[in-house]
C-alpha cells in the first residue's frame, strides 16, 4: 500500500498575489482587493478561531484556578478575564500560522514516483500482514462473541501495529528518527468557504436537536447556582444549599460551567438560553473546524472528501447516550464533549506541527491547550498523559528523546499536576470516587467507541491501517503510537488493572477517545491503490459514496429517536417540563423541599436554585450512601410522585424526614389523589396543559430542609 506525500512547492503567497495583480485591468485592483483580503481571512479562519478559542479559554481556567486560593466571586473573574481578552488577542497572532507552501488549489496531490512505477511483489510483501491482520482483528472485534475472539482481535490488533510499522519506509541515508519536515498546508478559499458554510450549518442545526442528557442537571445546575448567586459551589447545590460535600462528580477543576453562568450574569439572560442559544452554536463551530485541521493536516490527498466523510460519521452514527458522536451536536454543552470533539483533534494537530517543524508556536498552544482540557473536563487529567504518552512512544521508537520529553510535559504537566492537587485536597478527581461503577466488558468499551457490527469493521480499519494511510512521516508515527496505546490497553486485564492502581475505574471507558476516530474513518474514503489509474479514479468517487451509505443504513442519526428535532432554536427539555418548571418557581411555595415527578424534579435545577427539590437525579445519591435513609427515602418518594404503587404510610414518615413542604404531580397521576386525605394534602395549586400539574400543600411539614 502506498502513500502519497501531498506537499507540492508552489509561488509563496505574495507572488500569487502580485502575479494576479500584474494583469489586472485599470480600476479593478481594488475589487479584487477586497475580495483576495476576504478569501485569505476565510481560508485563515480555521487557525484562528480555534486558536484564539484555546488561548482565551486557557487564561480563563488559569484565573479560575488561581482564585481557588483568593475566593472572589465569579463575575470579577469574569471580568478580568473580558480585560485580558485583548491579550489573548495579541498571543493568538503572535502565535498565528505562516504558511510556507500552500496546497494546490485543486484539492489534489500531485502524483508521486510510486504512483506511476509500482513493484507489485515488494508492495505485497511488505504490506499483507498489517493490512489482513488488520482486517482480522477488526471482524473479531466487531462480530466476535466471547472472551476467546476478543483476545484474537486484541492480539491480532498488536501484530497489525507492529507490522504496520516496521512496514513503513525508510528515507535512504537518514537516520530513523529524522523525517523531513513537510511544508505547512495552507486551507485554500475553496476549501475555507466549504468548512465555514459547515460549522456554520452544524451550529444553527445544534440547536433544533432536543436530545435530553440525564447529565445536564449536574452541569446546568450548576452554572445556574453561579449565575443566581455569584458563587462557586465547591459542595453540594442540588440537595442541599452546601450543607453536604460536593461528591465524587464535583471536584474544583473543570471552570466552563463557572464561565456559564458568569456569562449569563453578566448578560442579564437564562443560563440555559445563553448556553443553548449562544455558547452551543460557538462550541459547535470551533468542533467543526478543529476537525477540518486534523484532516487537513492528516488526509494525504483529497482533505475535503475525508472531512466530508468524517462529518457524515458524526451526523448518521450517534444515538446511544454514551456513544461517541452522541458527545458531539446532542452533548456539545458539557465541557467531556468540547474536550472530546475539539481539544483531542487540536492536540493531535498541535504536535504534529511542532514535530514536523519545530514549531514553538505548537508547543506554547499545546501547553495551553492542556490547560483548557483541565478546564472543560477532569477526563483530561488522565487522558492527555494518555494521548502524549502514546506519542511518546512512537517517538522513542525513533530516537526521538528530546522530542518526546518536551511533547509529554507540555500536553501533561498541568493536568498531572492538577489531579495530584486534587487527590492531595479532596481525595480523588472526576467520579474517582465513583467505586460503585464496575470497568465497562472490553467489547462494550469498544462499542461505544467504534461500534460493532459493519460499522465496528469500518471503524477498527480505520483505527488499524491509519499508520498506512495517513500522510507519510509525523501522521504515521503518530497514528502508531495512539493505534498502539489504545490496543495495548484493550487487551484482558490491563484496563482492570489500570482502575484497580488508579481508581478511575468508573471512566476507563474513555481510554479510546484519545483517538481521533471521525477524522480517521473519512481518511478511509480516500485510499488510493497501486495500480492503473482508472481503478484509483473509480474508488475516488465509489469509496466515500459507499461509507456514506453504510453510515446511512447502518447507523442510527444524532437526532434518531421521537421528536428529537425542532422546527426552530429549544431548550434541551421537554415544553411540558419547562413550563411545568418556571410555574412552580412562580407559585408561592409554602417552606420545604418540593417533591414532584422525577423528569420535573431533574429539570427544576436547571431553571432556577430558587427551588429545593426531593431527588435531582439518583446517581447521585451513590456520594451519599446508597442505602442510607437519605438515599432509601428519595427513591421511595420520586416513585411515590411518579405514580407507582407505594406504602403510603412509609411515605408519611419519609415526607416528615426529608422536610418535604409541596407534592405537584401530573394532572393524570391518580394514586396521589387516592391517598392524598391520608396524608394531609391539601392542593392548592393547578395548572393546564402543556405541563398540567396540580401541587399540594403538606398539612404537617417536616421540621427541617436539609433531609435526612
Amino acid at each position: 500500500m502506498t502513500q502519497v506525500e501531498d506537499a507540492v512547492a508552489t509561488p509563496a503567497p505574495a507572488d500569487q498575489r502580485n502575479t494576479a495583480s500584474a494583469g489586472a485591468r485599470p480600476g479593478g485592483g481594488s475589487r479584487r482587493g477586497l475580495i483576495g483580503r476576504l478569501n485569505a481571512a476565510v481560508a485563515g479562519t480555521p487557525v484562528v478561531f480555534t486558536d484564539a478559542a484555546v488561548v482565551s479559554f486557557a487564561i480563563w481556567t488559569l484565573l479560575y484556578h488561581l482564585n481557588l486560593g483568593l475566593n472572589l466571586r465569579p463575575s470579577v473573574i469574569f471580568l478580568v478575564w473580558v480585560v485580558l481578552q485583548p491579550v489573548a488577542a495579541y498571543v493568538a497572532w503572535k502565535l498565528r500560522r505562516r504558511d510556507v507552501a500552500p496546497r494546490p488549489s485543486d484539492d489534489e496531490a500531485v502524483a508521486s514516483p510510486a504512483d506511476a512505477s509500482v513493484d507489485r511483489a515488494s508492495l505485497l510483501r511488505r504490506y499483507a500482514l498489517p493490512v489482513v491482520s488488520a482486517v482480522g482483528a477488526a471482524s473479531f472485534a466487531a462480530f466476535g462473541k466471547g472472551a476467546l475472539s476478543w483476545w484474537l482481535a486484541a492480539g491480532i490488533g498488536l501484530v497489525s501495529v507492529v507490522s504496520a510499522w516496521l512496514a513503513l519506509p525508510r528515507a535512504a541515508g537518514r537516520s530513523a528518527g529524522a523525517v523531513a519536515a513537510a511544508p505547512v498546508r495552507a486551507t485554500t478559499p475553496v476549501q475555507g468557504y466549504v468548512v465555514l458554510v459547515v460549522s456554520l450549518a452544524a451550529a444553527y442545526f445544534g440547536t433544533l436537536i432536543n436530545r435530553v442528557s440525564l447529565d445536564d442537571v449536574f452541569y446546568v445546575g450548576k452554572s445556574v447556582w453561579v449565575a443566581e448567586r455569584d458563587t462557586i459551589p465547591f459542595k453540594d447545590f442540588l440537595f442541599t444549599e452546601g450543607v453536604l460535600p460536593g461528591g465524587s462528580a464535583n471536584p474544583p477543576l473543570p471552570s466552563f460551567e463557572v464561565f456559564v453562568g458568569a456569562l449569563a450574569r453578566a448578560l442579564h439572560v437564562h443560563t440555559a438560553s445563553v448556553l443553548w442559544y449562544l455558547l452551543l452554536p460557538v462550541l459547535a463551530v470551533f468542533a467543526v473546524l478543529a476537525l477540518w485541521r486534523l484532516v487537513q493536516r492528516w488526509a494525504p490527498r483529497r482533505p475535503l472528501v475525508a472531512f466530508g466523510v468524517a462529518a457524515a460519521y458524526i451526523l448518521l452514527v450517534a444515538y446511544y447516550a454514551d456513544a461517541l458522536n452522541t458527545y458531539h451536536l446532542p452533548r456539545l454543552t458539557q465541557g467531556k464533549s468540547v474536550f472530546l470533539h475539539a481539544l483531542i483533534p487540536l492536540t493531535w494537530v498541535y504536535l504534529t506541527d511542532y514535530l514536523e517543524h519545530r514549531s514553538r508556536r505548537a508547543l506554547v498552544l499545546l501547553t495551553l491547550l492542556s490547560v483548557a482540557s483541565v478546564g472543560y473536563t477532569t477526563t483530561a487529567v488522565f487522558l492527555l498523559p494518555l494521548l502524549a504518552g502514546a506519542a511518546g512512544v512512537a517517538l522513542l521508537a525513533t530516537r526521538r528523546l528530546r522530542e518526546a520529553v518536551l511533547c509529554f510535559l507540555a500536553a501533561s504537566a498541568y493536568p498531572l499536576l492538577s489531579g495530584v492537587l486534587v487527590q492531595v485536597l479532596r481525595g480523588g478527581v472526576e467520579e474517582a470516587a465513583a467505586t460503585y461503577s464496575p470497568l465497562q466488558e472490553l467489547r462494550t468499551i469498544y462499542e461505544l467507541t467504534l461500534w460493532l457490527g459493519v460499522l465496528g469493521l469500518i471503524g477498527g480499519l480505520a483505527v488499524w491501517w491509519s499508520p498506512l494511510l495517513l500522510r507519510r512521516g509525523v501522521p504515521q508515527q503518530l497514528a502508531v503510537g495512539a493505534a498502539l496505546a489504545v490496543t495495548v490497553l484493550m487487551v484482558p486485564g490491563v484496563l482492570k488493572l489500570g482502575g484497580d492502581l488508579s481508581g478511575l475505574t468508573a471512566v476507563l471507558w474513555r481510554v479510546p477517545w484519545i483517538l481521533p476516530v471521525p477524522a480517521l474513518v473519512g481518511i478511509l474514503a480516500v485510499i488510493r491503490l497501486p495500480g492503473p489509474a482508472r481503478v484509483n479514479q473509480v474508488l475516488a468517487v465509489a469509496l466515500p459514496v459507499l461509507l456514506v451509505f453504510v453510515f446511512y443504513t447502518q447507523g442510527k442519526p444524532m437526532w434518531y429517536g421521537g421528536k428529537a428535532v425542532e422546527t426552530s432554536p429549544t431548550w434541551r427539555m421537554p415544553p411540558n417540563r419547562k413550563a411545568a418548571s418556571f410555574w412552580i418557581k412562580q407559585l408561592d411555595r409554602p417552606a420545604g423541599l418540593v417533591l414532584a415527578p422525577s423528569s420535573v424534579m431533574r429539570s427544576l435545577p436547571m431553571v432556577t436554585t430558587e427551588v429545593r427539590v426531593v431527588l435531582p437525579r439518583d446517581l447521585y445519591l451513590t456520594d451519599y450512601g446508597p442505602t442510607t435513609p437519605f438515599a432509601t427515602d428519595r427513591l421511595l418518594l420520586a416513585q411515590f410522585a411518579d405514580g407507582e404503587p407505594v406504602d403510603s404510610s412509609a411515605v408519611a414518615g419519609a415526607m416528615d424526614r426529608v422536610g418535604v413542604g409541596m407534592v405537584c404531580v401530573w394532572k393524570g397521576n391518580t394514586a396521589v389523589p387516592a391517598v392524598a386525605p391520608t396524608l394531609g394534602l391539601e392542593p392548592f395549586a393547578s395548572r393546564k396543559a402543556p405541563g398540567a400539574m396540580v401541587c399540594y400543600r403538606v398539612g404537617a411539614p417536616g421540621s427541617a430542609t436539609g433531609g435526612s
